[in-house]
């Protein structure tokens, strides 16, 4: 009998290995992925239909963001697979990939014939033309034929050559580049043809970037398609090839001179940061977030290098061109406002002073403490942390007496648990200060570190739209326990965890960074405020609500695609809030004077203009000359006014403490830097707004201690 079994089970186990030897290798793979996500995702949702749909939308969206590659007649024949994706992952037939990679290859070759034909001559800018802009990517209006898809990129290459001779005639400063401002119209007329040959160099660039992948076409049209399965899951579960990691940690290396920026290509093929290296330029420069787009790169006395779908090979090879001059770096941030900034490159000398921190002089003495991000990512708990840095910088502001403190976390988008930990300590004494909660159900509290604080003063914490997770765990904790008054726009709203894993189903282990191969990161767990709710979808609500940019923007993990949902656990009992702060006093001063503040009531228009848009599908760009520029200097006036300068008198001087005089005096470059803080210091009305926020919360809690 026994024998009898063990005949059978040998049979079935060699009928089953050829199953799965049969699967093309990508199928293979694929189907490990899957497996991998659903046995450590918090929350893996079931691969059926639904899901189908969203990886088919998710490559579609990255493959042909624009609807420039693709036909109607084209998309129709792949939209035949969007239910069937699933059932490909679960081991049946296999054919969408092989076709999707064809069609995709044969669009790219035929939009590089479209690009050369048309811009071999000039385009009229006299006729009213527009460029129709479809806001939702779950809009798929693809051109009806080859004509009309070479009518879609007329209109394109027309906006883009209107846009480009615009900045070149507004310039202010662009090396040996420089042309005399003039109208768009006359301006057409000197540098039309020389614009149109760029941006036929710019846009053949980016069509060749894929067709001639380093790795090759197959491997870059893999990556995309397995996080697209990834990604399906919710938006912070990605895929990485083998390639994309080695890049990666090539890109990290600090061994020569350096800017301190690593760059990635996102899905619309724009380069933008992904990482900055604590305590290298670009991060001392205190003016460079991640996500930042980079617009053009300028040496000391060269020409302007446009960096509108370039390479990343290319903006790297650019950035090795010297290690002695500076480099100007031109970045578009998310709230669409322009950031030029000078840089030098450094070597990696692990300086004390990555942190950086100014003395506000006003009717109080207040400290200011920018911190531009976290050294750490949630799915990497070592490495150094920030809080000591930040406890040192405290150190050297106490010395100089303050009253108060403010510690800006704009743009930061966050850190791991531990980091998050350590800085939530600096400032409340012990007890929980947060929880978290894996896929087996269990809530573990997250309690303070050490016990006793480092800094006990009047605290006021300055956040916005990309304030996210380690930033909104820090501003929640102390929001639920009143230690600090939170002040700007509502948060990021992302709560959860991700760990990075071998992909592999027999791995249960994170990667320690030395591991080959393919890797996954994966959304293991959610977090939770000690009262219970949660900042997932949400995010943190400050106190004190300042007019910002980011509120009429689709800014938040609420927009993204299959976000976990945002729940409440119960409340922590030995959560012992302290004393209520002043909240409703000081939020009633403060709206007093921002509605007395140009500035502030400017951009409180513009937002309301930019939510009646969001309301809308689509918008409309005129392509006639003289209407196109009309159009783009309200933009232009828009994303200035948005971003605010101080008109009202400053409420305060701005100083080095002690210990950075020392530092300043013999180091010309830091000097140059220094000073560029300050001139961006001082312009800041959200500052200047929390500066007097934190003056009357020092008054108010003198008047109570005296009563």
């Amino acid at each position: 009998m026994k024998k009898t079994v063990a005949v059978v089970f040998n049979i079935l186990l060699l009928l089953a290995v050829p199953v799965f030897a049969q699967q093309p290798p990508l199928q293979q793979k694929a189907i490990v992925l899957k497996r991998m996500v659903e046995l450590q995702h918090y929350s893996a949702k079931p691969v059926e239909d639904s899901f189908s749909i969203a990886i088919f939308k998710k490559l579609m969206n990255t493959a042909d963001p624009r609807r420039l590659l693709f036909t109607s007649a084209e998309y129709q024949q792949l939209s035949a697979f969007t239910l069937s994706l699933d059932d490909e992952l679960k081991g049946k037939s296999w054919s969408f990939y092989d076709q999707f990679s064809q069609l995709y290859k044969m669009s790219l070759i035929r939009a590089d014939s479209i690009v050369r034909k048309l811009l071999q001559k000039s385009f009229d800018y006299s006729t009213a033309d527009v460029l129709s802009q479809t806001r939702s990517d779950d809009i798929f209006n693809f051109s009806s034929d080859v004509a009309a898809l070479s009518n879609r990129w007329t209109k394109y290459l027309k906006y883009r050559i209107l846009d480009e001779v615009y900045d070149k005639i507004n310039a202010v400063e662009t090396g040996t580049d420089t042309i005399k401002k003039t109208s768009l119209k006359a301006g057409l007329a000197l540098q039309e043809v020389s614009i149109r040959e760029k941006i036929k160099k710019t846009e053949l660039k980016s069509l060749k970037r894929i067709l001639e992948y380093p790795a090759g076409y197959s491997a870059l049209v893999t990556e995309l398609y397995l996080n697209a399965i990834a990604t399906s899951f919710d938006p912070h579960t990605n895929y990485f090839s083998p390639q994309g990691k080695e890049q990666f940690q090539e890109e990290l290396s600090t061994e020569a001179y350096f800017f301190g920026i690593v760059f990635k290509q996102n899905e619309k093929g724009q380069v933008v940061i992904d990482k900055l290296t604590p305590g290298g330029p670009a991060w001392k420069s205190g003016e460079i977030n991640n996500g930042d787009e980079l617009v053009s790169l300028l040496w000391e006395g060269k020409e302007v290098q446009d960096m509108t779908g370039a390479a990343l090979e290319e903006v790297y090879e650019i950035l090795d061109q010297s290690n002695k001059d500076k480099l100007l770096f031109r970045f578009k941030k998310a709230d669409g406002t322009i950031s030029n900034v000078l840089l030098r490159k450094e070597k990696s000398n692990n300086e004390e002073n990555i942190v950086k921190s100014f003395v506000l002089n006003g009717d109080k003495k207040v400290g200011y403490i920018l911190l531009p991000g976290f050294y750490t990512e949630w799915e990497n708990e070592t490495g150094s942390s920030c809080a000591n840095d930040v406890a040192k910088e405290i150190l050297k502001l106490k010395k100089e007496n303050i009253d108060g403190l403010i510690l800006d976390v704009r743009y930061n988008g966050g850190g791991s648990i531990k980091e998050a930990m350590d800085l939530i300590g600096i400032f409340i004494d012990e007890g929980p200060l947060a929880a978290e909660k894996e896929r087996d159900g269990k809530l573990v509290t997250l309690k303070d570190p050490n016990r006793g604080t480092i800094y006990d003063g009047p605290l006021t914490l300055m956040v916005n739209g990309l304030s996210a997770s380690a930033s909104e765990m820090l501003a929640a904790s102390l929001q639920d326990y009143n230690r600090a008054v939170i002040l700007g726009s509502n948060t990021y709203g992302k709560a959860t965890m991700q760990v990075m894993f071998p992909m592999d189903t027999n791995s249960k282990k994170a990667i320690t960074g030395n591991e080959k191969g393919d890797i996954i990161k994966i959304t293991i767990g959610k977090l939770y405020r000690v009262n219970g709710r949660t900042a997932q979808l949400i995010g943190v609500k400050p106190d004190i609500l300042l007019p910002d940019a980011f509120d009429g923007q689709e800014i938040g993990e609420q927009f993204e695609k299959f976000p976990l949902i945002a729940d409440t656990v119960k409340r922590n009992n030995y959560y012992k809030p302290l004393s209520n702060l002043p909240v409703g006093e000081l939020a009633s001063r403060s709206a007093a004077r921002v509605n007395a503040n140009i500035n502030f009531q400017v951009i409180k228009k513009i937002v309301e203009e930019q939510q009646k848009y969001l309301q809308e599908t689509s918008r409309t760009i005129p392509l006639k000359a003289d209407l196109f520029e009309q159009w783009l200097k309200k933009q232009e006036l828009d994303v200035k006014a948005m971003k605010g300068t101080d008109t009202g008198g400053k409420n305060f001087s701005i100083v080095n403490h002690t210990a950075d005089k020392l530092l300043l005096q013999n180091d010309l470059y830091a000097k140059e830097l220094n000073e560029e803080w300050i001139r961006n210091i001082a312009s800041d009305i959200h500052l200047q707004e929390a500066f007097l926020i934190i003056t009357d919360l020092i008054n108010l809690q003198k008047t109570s201690t005296k009563n």
